[in-house]
């Protein structure tokens, strides 16, 4: 029997656009855009309603199992990452405000539609949330702290066995079907017309974030080097082929035995590379969130959404912890923040139609990214563990 490979969620993406476009733009009856219309507003209501559970079950058990770690290191890790995600984030919004508005054209649109212009859906259902984003980020805050102080294994067990269902239910309902809501948006977009200058403007706004994703790389390993004092383009060169393998398959879990296999290489201690690679697999988002927050100012550009730092610090902060431990699968960054994105920045279905598909067609490069900077932060937290196992020596000499 012929075995047929399953072909990645982003070359479903690719073909579906590639579909799409001409579809829409010379042959598409006006039945079948309402059709598929009918259909995206089904699936953007589930999406919807799945994104605050999939907050909760997310979040409680990365905090529930952080009792795990070793500690000091943990802790190292946590911050290092963090910053990390925050600071390329900001680097990210500031480049963007600064460039996009000379190379992004407003596109003529009314944003508050939700009809897809003048091919409205044949039928409207909606199924509300039971809460939305924020609420979901504070209630799973309050649990999976609570759990930990009082050590709660009914109730820890059951949000563990709860993310196995959702993730279930992403995996298998939600993300095979993004290639057809993708291709429905793409279909609507040609036969309005306005994917010739969506087109126009993200051909810049791509090559903008691949530039930006090496530059950052680099910029960590420099960092990296100073503070280990060794050659941070050495460094750099062993885990290339991390960087190759993420990029490749736009998974950091598929990557994680490459990723380790080089740390090893780098010359840090054992239980510092077994420790930190695996976590910064789930935590250490830089790629995702330089992608993500370049993508959202360009899209609120071309659609002349008034935003500015204060509102875009507020979403930064929060994104960075609402998508650890996202599915470990291609666009659950961006399933993780669709939910910010709305309440937080002001998106709608058309502005969700654009960012969704590119977010996937970078998903690449934005892993690539994450997993080689991990080893830039394996470097700095073997670094400071040695200073405090230093310390520790010389206190005990002391005494």
């Amino acid at each position: 029997m012929i075995k047929i490979k399953k072909i990645s969620l982003i070359w479903q993406v690719l073909i579906a656009i590639s579909v799409a476009v001409p579809l829409g733009l010379y042959c598409a009856p006006d039945w079948l855009v309402r059709l598929f219309n009918t259909f995206n507003l089904l699936i953007s209501q589930l999406i919807s309603f799945i994104v605050p559970l999939l907050v909760l079950s997310l979040i409680v058990p990365a905090i529930v199992q952080t009792k795990e770690g070793a500690g000091k290191m943990l802790l190292y890790t946590l911050c290092i990452a963090y910053a990390s995600t925050v600071i390329i984030a900001f680097i990210s919004y500031l480049c963007g405000d600064a460039v996009f508005p000379y190379f992004v054209t407003p596109v003529e649109a009314d944003i508050t539609s939700v009809d897809k212009t003048s091919y409205p859906p044949f039928v409207k259902i909606g199924f509300p949330p039971f809460m939305d984003v924020m609420s979901a980020l504070l209630l799973s805050f309050i649990i999976g702290l609570c759990c930990l102080k009082i050590k709660a294994p009914v109730v820890i067990d059951f949000f563990l066995e709860f993310k196995e269902i959702i993730m279930m239910t992403i995996s298998k309902a939600i993300i095979p079907l993004l290639p057809i809501y993708i291709f429905g948006n793409f279909l609507n977009m040609s036969k309005t017309g306005d994917i010739v200058d969506i087109a126009g403007n993200f051909v810049f706004v791509i090559l903008f974030i691949v530039v930006l994703s090496i530059l950052w790389i680099i910029f960590q390993y420099l960092i990296a080097g100073i503070v280990a004092r060794r050659n941070p383009f050495k460094m750099l060169g062993t885990m290339l082929p991390a960087f190759v393998m993420a990029f490749a398959s736009a998974s950091s879990a598929a990557t994680l035995p490459v990723s380790l296999a080089q740390a090893h290489k780098m010359g840090v201690k054992d239980n510092v590379a077994d420790f930190v690679i695996p976590m910064c697999s789930n935590i250490h988002l830089s790629g995702a969130s330089l992608r993500t927050i370049a993508l959202a100012v360009a899209i609120m550009i071309m659609y002349n959404v008034p935003f500015d730092i204060m509102m875009f610090t507020s979403f930064i902060l929060v994104f960075s912890i609402t998508v650890v431990a996202a599915p470990g699968v291609p666009g659950g960054v961006i399933m993780s923040s669709i939910g910010l994105l709305t309440t937080m920045l002001g998106f709608n279905e058309p502005m969700l139609a654009i960012m969704v598909p590119l977010s996937i067609v970078l998903d690449n490069i934005g892993t690539a990214v994450n997993v080689t900077g991990d080893g830039a932060v394996m470097v700095i937290v073997d670094r400071l563990m040695g200073r405090s196992d230093l310390k520790m020596t010389e206190n005990i000499e002391n005494k």
